[in-house]
């Protein structure tokens, strides 16, 4: 669905998504799964219920409910947020398309014995579901092209708050040095935090920006598993030339650390939550 009076921002914005999706779809290769999130899904799995309930993330998100409340997780991945929440609402709603995510998601809630989750099959956009307290979207935004479609459902389906979670710098930045050495050219790259508050001032949404903790992502736990990772990242074919290639600036670009293996240039995020009444 398309919004009909785009601010210029908004137009700007879709056009950085287009962009870097023309770009994929030139450069991607026959890949056998078409769900782009299957081989990476075991990244977005909550760690122990204990971890990630003391995660700073769901620890500020709690604040903003009680526990007869409603929280719909919009884009919830594996359910780092969706599941630790549930233990402070009264029921959750997790909407993702991605049937690896989904799949994660399902185990780690068996796993936890969590009752008060429901999982929809959907993208957003297409998504048709009642009004909850709290409504959560946590690093999804990046490559929605319609965005203020996307972030006025939003608060349509808030009764209180809206809490979109984004990093400052790309969600994919420690991907993005391998792009020139693997496909020659340099990548495009996404909205994040810097358009995201430009889209709301142009949309007249007064929200606050909470700072959380800095995030690293998990290391590789082999070399193996860097370039299973990167191939989806990179949109290539397994056994492929361009993977190949990509074996070999591996070599250059990982250094061992406790756990595995981490790209050399690899820093930690900065994660804010933007937040906005609806109530």
């Amino acid at each position: 669905m398309q919004t009909t009076n785009q601010t210029s921002i908004g137009k700007e914005w879709q056009r950085a998504v287009e962009l870097e999706h023309a770009q994929s779809d030139r450069l991607r290769e026959d890949l056998d799964d078409g769900d782009f999130w299957k081989p990476v899904a075991h990244r977005f799995t909550p760690p122990s219920k204990e971890e990630a309930g003391n995660d700073d993330t769901v620890v500020q998100l709690a604040n903003l409910i009680s526990s007869n409340e409603t929280v719909l997780d919009v884009g919830a991945g594996a359910g780092r947020i969706a599941l630790p929440i549930a233990d402070h609402a009264k029921h959750v709603t997790a909407v993702e398309p991605s049937e690896g995510m989904r799949e994660r998601m399902i185990q780690t809630a068996e796993a936890w014995g969590i009752s008060n989750l429901s999982i929809i099959d959907s993208e957003w956009q297409r998504t048709e579901v009642e009004p909850h307290d709290l409504v959560v979207c946590a690093h999804v935004v990046y490559t929605v092209q319609d965005i203020e479609f996307f972030v006025q459902k939003l608060s349509a389906n808030a009764k209180k708050h809206v809490a979109l979670i984004s990093f400052k710098r790309p969600a994919m930045a420690q991907y993005l040095p391998l792009w020139d050495s693997v496909h020659g050219e340099v990548r495009i790259a996404l909205p994040s935090l810097t358009e995201i508050e430009q889209l709301l001032h142009a949309l007249d949404i007064d929200y606050e920006k909470i700072p959380l903790d800095p995030w690293i992502s998990r290391p590789f736990k082999t070399i193996e598993q860097a370039q299973t990772e990167s191939e989806a990242r990179l949109f290539i074919s397994p056994g492929s030339e361009k993977s190949q290639i990509l074996s070999s600036v591996l070599e250059d670009s990982l250094v061992e650390v406790d756990g595995g293996y981490r790209f050399k240039w690899s820093e930690p995020h900065r994660p804010f939550i933007v937040l906005w009444n609806t109530g």
